[in-house]
């Protein structure tokens, strides 16, 4: 990018991490030990179809008739070796391995979700849950099914402590613990997305849920592996675009199919995998997705319901349909090609894909009875909102990638790994108001990470690691309300973890340097960030464990928080940056307590953040261009709150087990200053299920309370509270090498009015009503 350089020395580490990679090295035979076992069932049954991975390593193997199997030539360490069957569940079980020596272990399945999955994304090596120093989880499988969406944000927001920025089916971004916006960074397997989503509530996550293998969440602050702006936390979507490992057969894959009523969703994928002999491997995978408007209960804008009783307000009962949200249509398209070369020690590999969506933005079509920033807008000023506000506004997205990742691994001692990753997005998108373009947004952007993982004096392991990134954005149109710029970005971190008996203790820092410069102007705007963190992950007793964390995080400002100066639909007004803004500062503190005793299991979290010249955007009460005007502010802020999770066995017999579970979660945000609540904070939320799994029939059936929240900022209006229900039966068929894999799913089956308190259009746009969909997949 011109006028933006990249330090010789940083090039110079980035030449040498990849001469690395690609220099295979054996381990040493003597140094090396061996992981052998056996899998079996509740009863002590062998499984025959099962499939086990030592993740850090990349190695997996399938079992033998007696489901046994063997990793030799293992270096001494500590290992997750992760075993599941398709039939029969999943199990993970830590193992020490020492020089020489052959370890033996039996890994019994569990059918039932139990609070302890594997998780990657929240520290440099695979841990489970209970073993991470943050609250994280990972959605796979079943769990990941169920609650499938068309959009990140809604695929998640039924998660302790997330929720999502609801702007209708086509664009919703998670929200973690009242945080959302840039605090949130979405990343496909470790590097971020390259969309503009944190740009406006309307823009779209360029990440398909649907393609995923895993999506796992890291609440609380990430900068350290991550970047400055993980202050609220991650979601990292990893799908197998990049073969790591090799298939078990010549060819696998599997064949999807999905229809909904709510919006008369059609939904069909294809994804392959297959062997080129000699170490290669490749991957192909395609998408489509095609939606109607979504049918929802009664009308769209609040208030029309008793406006049309009382005998209509213009602009609400006679332009709005009953029981449809007009705008909201989605259509998907998305393809991916990836190989890898995959050898003893580590693997290579590329891919390119690229993601048509385009799909409305409800709201904009009747949205000119909404009162803004507490005014309503009456004659000129009127009939200028209504030149923002009333054609419908549809977005039109591309997005082009290519990824490379590679990983290499060495011995026992010093620096025991390499792992590289990059990420080239190359996005666009327009805006149309009815026919015509109204804006065009283009980013170009790039992501490099570096990782060594290490020992050190025999008593730390971990990860150091350089990270850079680099954006070049452009808009142009009505609503350009973000200059064109260019910005660089460069980071090291290192984090060290130490154990000793019954505790493991983590201490981490990063370092961050960022400049954007303004196009127009030629001006730079240069910010350093020192984030640290520390943490103890406690086993008090079996069963029993606590994980305390406290960091110092630091987010440097972003282009929008810098240099916004324009019209913006989303929000309905006039946004203004301030490029005087200086780094934001957090202080966060973190207690997870973990148990499993007995029939009960759980976790229980505590947390608080206080923030040092918070960035945040409040309403002015004054217009600018008949709209109301947001500003970019920075003000002291503190926000704390709970969750918590919990599940008991009510039957565990034979293949018949039935589960109760319970969820919350709770947060309060405000400025310090005069106890002020911020705007857009989820309200308390409590929910419980009951879950049967049969062998080859799975069910559930659960239950929602969003309560009402009225503890709301200048200008915001409270949300009513609702209750949802909802409620699936799945059957698995085995037929030789294939297995069939039907769903039927039901949401809102009380067909409730619900409005998510996050979002900007909550006025004008409810969640959708009663929806019954059907899923069909083959797995070869």
């Amino acid at each position: 990018m011109p006028g933006l350089t990249i330090p010789r020395s940083l090039v110079w580490s980035l030449v040498a991490g990849a001469l690395l990679m690609g220099s295979p090295r054996e381990v040493p035979a003597q140094s090396t030990g061996t992981i052998a076992g056996q899998v079996v069932n509740a009863d002590g049954e062998p499984i025959r179809d099962a499939e086990v991975r030592i993740p850090s390593l990349g190695r997996h193997l399938e079992v033998s008739e007696e489901g046994e199997f063997t990793f030799p030539d293992l270096p001494p360490g500590s290992y997750l070796v992760d075993a599941t069957s398709l039939r029969s569940g999943h199990a993970t079980e830590r193992v020490e391995v020492e020089s020489g020596q052959n370890v033996t272990v039996t890994m019994e399945l569990d059918p039932l979700f139990r609070l302890d999955e594997l998780v990657v994304s929240a520290g440099p090596l695979p841990a489970r849950r209970s073993e991470t120093y943050q609250p994280s989880s990972s959605m796979t499988g079943w769990d990941l099914v169920k609650a499938m969406e068309g959009s990140l944000g809604r695929t998640l927001a039924d998660e302790p402590g997330v929720t999502s920025s609801y702007n209708g089916p086509g664009a919703s971004r998670p929200i973690i613990r009242g945080l959302g916006g840039d605090r949130v960074r979405i990343l496909e397997a470790g590097v971020g997305s390259g969309d503009v989503s944190n740009q406006g509530p309307d823009h779209a996550v360029a990440v398909e849920p649907t393609s995923a293998e895993r999506i796992e969440i890291v609440r609380g602050p990430a900068t350290l592996l991550y970047g400055s702006s993980a202050v609220g936390g991650v979601v990292n979507v990893l799908d197998r675009r990049i073969p790591r490992e090799r298939p078990s057969g010549p060819l696998s894959g599997s064949i999807m199919a999905l229809g909904g009523t709510v919006a008369d969703e059609r939904t069909g994928s294809l994804a392959l995998d297959g062997v080129l002999g000699r170490g290669w491997v490749w991957h192909l995978s395609g998408l489509r997705r095609d939606t109607e408007d979504y049918q929802i209960p009664g009308r769209a804008a609040l208030g029309a319901h008793e406006d049309e009783a009382g005998g209509g307000e213009e602009g609400h009962g006679e332009e709005e349909p009953m029981g449809l949200l007009e705008n909201s249509a989605v259509e998907t398209n998305r393809g991916t090609l990836g190989l890898s070369w995959i050898g003893r020690a580590g693997f290579v590999g590329a891919a390119i894909s690229g993601m048509d969506h385009d799909y409305g933005v409800p709201g904009h079509g009747y949205g000119h009875g909404m009162e803004h920033g507490g005014e309503e807008h009456h004659g000129e000023e009127q009939q200028q909102e209504e030149e923002h506000g009333h054609e419908d506004v549809t977005i039109g997205m591309e997005q082009r990638r290519l990824d490379l990742e590679g990983s290499w691994r060495f011995g026992s001692q010093g620096i025991r790994g390499i792992r590289g990753r990059f990420g080239y997005a190359d996005y666009e998108h327009q805006e149309f108001e009815g026919p015509d373009v109204g804006t065009r947004f283009t980013n170009e952007q790039w992501e490099g990470r570096l990782e060594l993982q290490h020992t050190l004096l025999d008593l730390f392991q971990g990860s150091t690691g350089l990270q850079v990134s680099g954006r070049d954005f452009a808009a142009f149109g009505e609503e350009a309300f973000v200059p064109p710029s260019e910005s660089l970005a460069v980071a090291a971190f290192l984090f060290q973890e130490l154990e000793r008996e019954s505790a493991r203790f983590q201490l981490g820092a990063r370092v961050e340097g960022q400049r954007v410069t303004l196009v127009p102007e030629d001006r730079d705007e240069d910010h350093l960030g020192l984030s640290l963190s520390t943490g103890v992950n406690w086993t008090l007793r079996e069963g029993l464990t606590l994980a305390l964390s406290g960091s110092r995080s630091v987010k440097l400002p972003t282009l929008e928080e810098l240099f916004s100066d324009g019209p913006h639909a989303a929000t309905f007004a006039y946004e203004i940056g301030d490029p005087d803004l200086d780094e934001e500062t957090a202080y966060s503190l973190d207690a997870t307590f973990r148990f499993s005793r007995g029939l009960l299991r759980g976790e229980v979290t505590g947390f608080a953040n206080y923030f040092d010249d918070f960035i945040y955007q409040d309403w002015t009460g004054t217009e600018v261009e008949g709209l109301p005007v947001l500003e970019f502010r920075q003000a002291d802020a503190t926000f704390v709150g709970a969750e918590a999770a919990l599940e008991t066995d009510l039957v565990h017999r034979g293949e018949h087990h039935l589960l109760l579970t319970g969820w919350g979660d709770w947060v309060r945000a405000e400025l310090r200053r005069d106890d002020e609540p911020l705007p857009r904070i989820p309200p308390l939320r409590l929910g419980t299920a009951l879950r049967y799994d049969g062998g080859v029939m799975r069910a559930d059936l659960g239950v929602t309370r969003v309560m009402e929240q009225d503890r709301v900022s200048e200008f915001e209006e409270p949300t009513e509270g609702y209750t949802m229900l909802e409620g699936s039966i799945g059957y698995r068929l085995f037929a030789g090498d294939l297995v069939h894999d039907l769903v039927l799913r039901a949401r809102n089956l009380t067909d409730t009015e619900a409005r998510s308190h996050t979002s900007f259009i909550k006025e004008l746009a409810p969640l959708p009503g009663r929806e019954v969909s059907l899923m069909y997949r083959l797995h070869f």
